[in-house]
Parts: C-alpha cells; sequence; structure tokens
C-alpha cells in the first residue's frame, strides 16, 4: 500500500512572523549518540521554545518561522547531522 504524504510549499514571503510547524527527517534519530548531539544543537538556538519541538520515529518537528530554516539546517550539518527532507505537513485552513 502507498502511503501518500500532502506537504505545503514554503512560501518564504507570505506571513513572515507566523510560526509553522517544520519537519526534518533526521538520519540516525534512532541512536541515542545523533539525539543527543540534536538536542544539543536544538539548545543552542535562542529562537526555538523547547516546548515546541516534538520527536518522532525518523525526525523532528518544530514550531519555527520559515526564515529561521537555513540557520537550522546549517548548524546540522556543522554538527554532522544528516538530514533527509524539510517539509512543511499540509494542513487544510
Amino acid at each position: 500500500m502507498n502511503r501518500t504524504l500532502l506537504i505545503s510549499r514554503l512560501d518564504l514571503q507570505a506571513d513572515v512572523d507566523k510560526k509553522r510547524k517544520i519537519f526534518f527527517t533526521i538520519g540516525g534519530i534512532n541512536t541515542p549518540e545523533v539525539t543527543n548531539r540534536l538536542i544539543k544543537v536544538l539548545h543552542s538556538f535562542d529562537f526555538i521554545d523547547t516546548n515546541e519541538i516534538v520527536f518522532k520515529y525518523n525526525g523532528i518537528e518544530l514550531n519555527i518561522v520559515i526564515q529561521q530554516v537555513p540557520a537550522i539546517i546549517k548548524k546540522l550539518c556543522e554538527e554532522d547531522i544528516s538530514i533527509y527532507e524539510v517539509y512543511q505537513p499540509y494542513n487544510p485552513e
């Protein structure tokens, strides 16, 4: 059975101050080493509220403004954390 995932296009010009749920698929998140490094990196950002971080079996969901995505990706790459995809799950409004 195919599983369908609907995603929303990230529009950097729309609602620049509106927080959105952005999902990052992370390689090796099921290992304590990667999870601990990920927690350390996420806590280093002053714009990420630790209460708005959701760990899932294959990644993390952050409630952030879209303009913060590049800074997060850059820091994760610097810490040698594998990112497979970044997207905003579709939420009909």
